[in-house]
């Protein structure tokens, strides 16, 4: 475990502690500390497991094979439709007004004819295997630490290090597209990532960040319960402010544009609610329900497929309101 002793984001000692925080979304074992900044209220575990100890709290569903899990029908109906989504998205991103029901299924891209990529934390790789049927033009390139299946991805003609950004060590000024979608929160060293994203970006290429956001009505209402907290694997929390600051402090020449929601944001309530529920009654709900629905347990997913249906009004609105549970950042180096 290492010990945090300035904010990363502000560099400021005067750090205040939060709260004691539990596994909730995966059922290890163990307390964790939760800080935040007073000066820029970034909130971060203190102490911090290290790469190497963080990597047993990753179960083997982080990895699994890119077309694994189509067998259920239901999820190859899902998985079909989001990818539809993402191909209408990545060539015209401004369909996400006409889309924006859907909008939140989709991550954020720019299309670059004969482009070249880089999906940092790209875990079994299954969004750059499907931009690469969306612009076979593109070179694809991922970093990812854990234990993905290598002949999985080389099959489908991707060129994935295994390992850290840094670990990587790419050409400066080499790639058009950067992104990080929900990895930004688990790497140990924030603003040297940052240094090296800036580093190996092409001038007035693009990096696009999505994180869990801090500033959501979710967290403000269930609060350690939040299921995007997902501790002791995202390392740093953020909110919308935090990474316009870390957008200035690494001289971004321009913000494109901050996008709200993602992600999924029934998913989160839903999950937040039955942990404030099993803190009440004990056990772990979610995790029950999850190994459920893995199973093709029809009547949990009906229940599951009911509240994301009727909670989507809600969540919309609070993604307008620019409350939403998620934050997608775009940088222009």
């Amino acid at each position: 475990m290492k010990n945090l002793y300035k904010c990363d984001l502000c560099g400021s000692a005067n750090l205040e502690f939060v709260e004691v925080i539990h596994d909730y979304n995966r059922g290890f074992k163990g307390n964790f500390d939760l800080y935040k900044c007073k000066n820029c209220e970034l909130m971060f575990l203190n102490p911090q497991p290290t790469v190497e100890e963080n990597l047993k709290y990753y179960t083997s569903d982080y990895y699994q094979k890119i077309d694994e899990g189509t067998g259920i029908k239901i999820v190859k109906i899902v998985k079909n439709f989001k990818f539809s989504l993402q191909k209408l998205y990545a060539k015209n991103p401004n369909t996400s007004k006409i889309l924006f029901p859907f909008s939140q299924f989709v991550r954020g891209i720019k299309i670059i004819q004969n482009g070249r990529y880089l999906d940092v934390g790209c875990g079994n790789g299954t969004f750059l295997y499907n931009l690469k049927k969306i612009n076979p033009t593109g070179e694809y390139y991922g970093v990812e630490p854990g234990n993905f299946n290598e002949e999985d991805i080389k099959a489908h003609g991707l060129n994935v290090i295994r390992g850290t950004l840094e670990y990587a060590h790419y050409l400066d000024n080499y790639f058009d597209v950067i992104t990080l979608n929900h990895v930004f929160e688990h790497v140990p060293n924030p603003s040297e990532t940052m240094k090296e994203l800036k580093r190996i970006l092409k001038p007035g290429g693009t990096l696009i960040i999505a994180v869990p956001n801090l500033n959501s009505f979710a967290y403000k209402i269930f609060g350690k319960f939040f299921y995007q907290l997902d501790v002791p694997r995202h390392l740093f929390d953020y909110s919308d402010k935090n990474l316009n600051i870390y957008a200035s402090k690494f001289n971004f020449k321009h913000k494109v544009k901050m996008r709200y929601g993602a992600f999924g944001d029934q998913t989160t309530f839903i999950v937040s609610g039955l942990h404030w529920i099993s803190s009440k009654i004990g056990g772990n709900i979610w995790i029950e329900f999850h190994e459920k629905m893995i199973k093709g347990n029809l009547f949990i997913i009906m229940i599951f497929a009911f509240l994301y249906v009727a909670l989507t009004p809600l969540t919309l609105l609070l993604n307008l309101l620019k409350f939403g549970d998620s934050v997608e950042i775009w940088m222009r180096k």
